[in-house]
């Protein structure tokens, strides 16, 4: 069972080397996430100027959350397993595991919003592991050393983010939704 486990995500790997994405995801997975709270900018009466700024805004500092990750790995990489490596050629590389991230959108669904935000990052996290393996053949085990920094920076920038901006504006909308049912 383990070890169909590990063939597994070998070819997933393989799959993701073969994606060869790049940095230009991480704007991608910005605008995902950013839009997932659109419904909630609507509900707070933003003017569209205004929507526009705030989802621009939120996508470049979601990206810079998630390049400072990568950024992240790259050290670990270095300090714990003395691969020399350029940043850029490495942030190009792990860039495909990004790619779940552009499915943040379906975060705005009510309800479910945060097991699906839980979801969404833990499978980036996956293909950070299974790309770490496949590119520098490092195990798994100590691919959870190298990305756990990373991912736990990417976790927080945000986290941070979610609740100062978003948290808010979901309960107005739920407080006005609430009102017109009345």
């Amino acid at each position: 069972m383990a070890d169909q486990l590990i063939t597994s995500l070998e070819s997933m790997g393989q799959l993701l080397l073969a994606m060869d994405t790049g940095v230009g995801l991480l704007i991608g997975v910005g605008i995902s996430m950013s839009a997932s709270h659109g419904f909630a900018l609507l509900a707070n009466r933003l003017t569209p100027p205004q929507i526009l700024l705030h989802m621009v805004v939120d996508a470049l500092v979601l990206s810079l959350a998630f390049l400072l990750c990568i950024l992240c790995h790259s050290v670990m990489l270095m300090v714990l397993e003395g691969i020399p490596l350029q940043p850029i050629s490495f942030a190009n590389r792990m860039g495909a595991a990004l790619w779940p991230g552009l499915l943040y959108v379906l975060v705005a669904a009510p309800y479910v919003s945060d097991v699906i935000a839980i979801a969404l990052l833990a499978w980036i996290h996956l293909n950070v592991l299974v790309l770490l393996q496949a590119v520098y053949g490092i195990s798994f085990q100590a691919g959870l050393l190298v990305a756990l920094p990373g991912y736990i920076v990417a976790l927080l920038l945000v986290g941070l983010l979610f609740a100062q901006r978003w948290r808010r504006s979901y309960d107005i909308l739920a407080r006005e939704v609430a009102a017109l049912l009345r």
